[in-house]
């Protein structure tokens, strides 16, 4: 794969994070345009409970809007896989969690590999915004689009990272995403994890809808954590504290 010759910049939010803790291990998964920055304040509470956690960075994430639409689906679900994979060869016990489109690689590494326990946190099975069912034609006549958004986080060191990277809509990597969705659903039926569901009634970029099609498709053992408050970063937002404490107990253990 060959990048622009903008160098990249990380700085410690962006970075990957792996925290050594137990024989047990669990891999978190960011979304997508995002960073491990999404997955850090949940990953430091499962290390606090005796985890073993690893946050990857994704392929061409939080770094440039180069290095992002250099990268593809391939490289974002050959990330997690490798991830596993290692942590799988090291750890007695791998669990698998994701953030939005973390939630979707999660649920395709659980078709794959059947890991005990997963847990989907707002996953982007779905998309509020329908018009990334256009995105596979659209990206031939465009890649990217100027956005008004900003990061969820406040950070001045973390906004300076990434700054050149959200400042756009991109959407020929909307279509890779959109294939990811399209292939992990067609796979829900089956994983056999035992699964919990995080969803918030305030996401505006997952649809609560979504609800449904889970219950129809997944046939594993699935619970649920219904929020009433939080935004799409349901891993750091208002209610982090009761996500981190119901996965922590889904886990088997306790903060």
């Amino acid at each position: 794969m060959f990048y622009d010759n903008k160098p990249a910049k990380i700085c410690r939010f962006t970075k990957p994070h792996f925290f050594e803790g137990g024989e047990k291990a669990i891999l978190l998964i960011h979304g997508y345009t995002g960073s491990p920055r999404e997955m850090l304040w949940l990953g430091t509470q499962l290390h606090k409970a005796g985890y073993t956690v690893s946050i990857p960075r994704l392929p061409g994430h939080g770094t440039n809007k180069e290095d992002f639409i250099a990268s593809s689906w391939k490289d974002w679900l050959r990330c997690v896989y490798d991830e596993y994979i290692n942590l799988a060869e090291a750890y007695k016990t791998v669990f698998v969690g994701g953030l939005s489109m973390g939630g979707v690689l999660t649920a395709l590494i659980a078709a794959k590999f059947q890991p005990e326990k997963i847990f989907l946190c707002a996953p982007a099975f779905m998309a509020s915004d329908s018009r990334i069912k256009l995105t596979p034609y659209l990206r031939y006549f465009i890649q990217t689009l100027p956005s008004e958004g900003k990061p969820f986080y406040p950070e001045p060191e973390f906004y300076e990272c990434v700054k050149d990277y959200c400042r756009y809509d991109y959407v020929g990597k909307a279509a890779d995403l959109y294939t990811l969705q399209k292939m992990a659903i067609r796979q829900l039926p089956a994983i056999q994890s035992k699964t919990l569901t995080i969803l918030s009634k305030a996401d505006q970029s997952v649809p609560f809808k979504e609800k449904a099609l889970i219950d129809r498709l997944l046939k594993a053992p699935n619970e649920y954590v219904i929020l009433e408050k939080s935004s799409h970063i349901v891993t750091d937002d208002v209610e982090r504290e009761l996500v981190a404490q119901r996965i922590v107990e889904f886990l088997g253990c306790c903060l």
